[in-house]
């Protein structure tokens, strides 16, 4: 007997070895190419396209099965090195040269992806470009940021006891331009080859299923994801995210991952990725379900919605028909069978958001989602007075049905208060200033959303002179980690409009309000607008970035910005000035209690 346990946990310890010694190899692998790819001064990557450095990145996580890092990573970083033991900064060999050496410098990441409404809109945005890189000269300091020294080694960990040794400032001559050009070719050449071995699927699916099925594009894709977050999220230090671990576990998941043979296991690494990215706290990150291969752009991984409301309020699901307004909320007890707080649980791993209150809402948008159409949910839920109802939801619409505001989106109440709906795509300048009539005694805005881009030059109504808009700060980078990070910063300048209307104001805010309208309460509060009245805000503001991937790109915050007093923003949102607590049974009973209590105010304040 002794001698079986003593087998099985040989067996146990081996299998465990087996697992873990690749994981630990991928992850020297991930820390080596965010480096090398990001910092490397390679001038011949330079137009390298997010597409161009995953097929490369996946080409070189394959060639280091079998290659040491040095020689898989020779094209991109002739001189590095790998050791065992830290070694300290050194300067290396120099070449006889006219070439001033350079290096690379990233203003933020990504690109940032302006609604082309919102470019009609407001002109200026459409030569607004915050992010983005050079390959800058030594000497050329105008960011105001330390840069590397010519031909100097730095040492970085990484990982199983090695580090790497690389040089960040170097001439143009110390590159291979052949060399660098075929690793691409090679690069496009592998990934072009990939193809499931069912013939009877589409070209497309056969391609993707192939992709997807070779171990080290997923690692590659994992890869990819990891270093951006790890050098440029501008809240990487603001919290508390064990990133190294998060990228040790879900490797493990990408290498014991079998074929992807069905949609199933295509959305399984969908699942993946965004369970591998839920810890940030950002309310800007989500995960397409499109991909970008052959040239061709689909949504190869469609959502639908059945045609319903939820609302997560103090510990209660709530739901609504959406197709017709009659309807009431009601109590959501199950779904297929299963208790709805443990589907909202499950739905909270896979989104993201910067304060829980955000993502419980996030959540709940997602519990009747499915990539396949007219999926069947099978629910219970109960009216006010106690009443149980059985009913069976589709997913029938391709957009997730937006929750709006009760009636006009201008419109006086009965104390003369003027009610504005700030997130309604009705609201413009000119009505609300034809809504401004004498007998007007006070102003409501309601941001519980997303505001309007419009709203800017209604804002600017409430304003008697020019005032100066919330920072905005981009990070400057040019070590790796964020180590001597600097940040650009800037503040855009609002200008006053006439009229001014200098009524008494209240401004509604909840867990929905996020980004642009928080913003607005910046400004609200910095500069004595009115009075914030609700629940705390999203905590997430700044211009979002995009990455373009040819597998499910993303979005995330891509600027950092703090509240106009130096306080932190992030994951801490906008605390009313009067804490209005939601209740589910207000819902229930079509009692707008925020909205009762900051009318009632504005009516005093007169």
């Amino acid at each position: 007997m002794k001698t079986i346990i003593l087998s099985l946990l040989c067996l146990s310890a081996y299998v465990h070895h087996a697992i873990a010694a690749p994981t630990a190899h991928y992850v020297e692998f991930a820390r080596i190419y965010g480096i090398v790819r990001y910092f490397s001064p390679n001038p011949y990557t330079q137009d390298w396209s997010e597409s161009d450095w995953m097929k490369v990145c996946a080409l070189l996580a394959s060639r280091t099965e079998t290659q040491p890092f040095e020689a898989a990573f020779r094209p991109l970083a002739p001189t590095l090195s790998i050791s065992h033991t830290p070694i300290p900064p050194r300067e290396g060999d120099t070449i006889a040269t006219d070439t001033p050496a350079r290096y690379y410098s990233y203003s933020g990441s990504g690109k940032l992806n302006v609604p082309f409404l919102a470019k009609l809109l407001m002109p200026g945005l459409a030569s607004y470009i915050p992010y983005y890189k050079r390959l800058a000269v030594v000497t050329d300091h105008r960011d105001s940021t330390a840069v590397p020294v010519p031909y100097r080694y730095y040492n970085y960990p990484a990982g199983n006891g090695k580090h790497l040794n690389i040089q960040h400032a170097l001439p143009k001559e110390m590159f291979d331009s052949k060399a660098t050009r075929r690793l691409l070719a090679d690069a496009k050449d592998y990934w072009k080859q990939h193809r499931s071995d069912d013939k009877a699927l589409s070209p497309t699916r056969r391609f993707i299923f192939g992709l997807l099925s070779d171990r080290a594009v997923r690692i590659a894709d994992l890869t990819v994801r990891w270093n951006i977050v790890r050098h440029f999220y501008p809240y990487y230090d603001e919290e508390p995210l064990d990133w190294d671990h998060q990228l040790e576990v879900c490797l493990e998941e990408a290498i014991q991952m079998g074929k992807v043979d069905s949609m199933e296991a295509l959305l399984e690494w969908y699942d993946i990725i965004n369970r591998f990215l839920n810890p940030i706290r950002d309310g800007h990150l989500f995960v397409r379900r499109d991909m970008n291969i052959s040239n061709i752009k689909t949504t190869y991984l469609p959502e639908y919605y059945a045609e319903v409301e939820t609302k997560f309020v103090n510990d209660t699901l709530l739901i609504r028909r959406s197709a017709d307004g009659q309807h009431s909320w009601r109590m959501l007890h199950t779904i297929n069978g299963q208790p709805a707080s443990a589907c909202l649980q499950n739905c909270r791993k896979t989104t993201n958001a910067a304060t829980e209150a955000h993502r419980d809402q996030m959540a709940a948008d997602k519990l009747f989602s499915s990539p396949a159409y007219d999926t069947p949910f099978v629910i219970e839920s109960s009216d006010l007075s106690g009443q149980v109802y059985k009913d069976t939801l589709y997913t029938r619409n391709p957009d997730l049905p937006v929750s709006r505001h009760e009636g006009q989106p201008v419109r006086k109440c009965d104390n003369g208060i003027l009610y504005i709906d700030a997130t309604s795509p009705a609201l413009n300048e000119k009505r609300f200033l034809s809504a401004l009539t004498p007998d007007i005694k006070g102003l409501c805005f309601d941001l519980r959303g997303l505001p309007s881009y419009q709203f800017e030059d209604i804002l600017a109504h409430l304003i008697s002179s020019d005032v100066t808009a919330p920072a905005t700060e981009v990070p400057i980078n040019c070590f790796p980690f964020q180590q001597e990070v600097s940040w650009r910063v800037t503040a855009e300048t609002l200008k006053a409009k006439a009229p001014h209307v200098p009524l008494p104001a209240t401004f509604l805010c909840d867990a929905g309000t996020v980004s642009w309208g928080e913003t607005i309460l910046m400004m609200v509060r910095h500069y004595g607008l009115g009075e914030i009245i609700g629940q705390t805000t999203a905590g997430t503001t700044g211009d979002m970035t995009q990455f373009a991937l040819p597998l499910f790109p993303f979005f995330m915050t891509g600027m950092r910005m703090h509240d106009m007093d130096g306080r932190q923003h992030h994951a801490q949102g906008i605390v009313p000035d009067r804490i209005i607590p939601a209740y589910a049974n207000d819902y229930m009973t079509n009692y707008d209690r925020v909205l009762h209590t900051a009318t009632g105010i504005a009516d005093t304040q007169h």
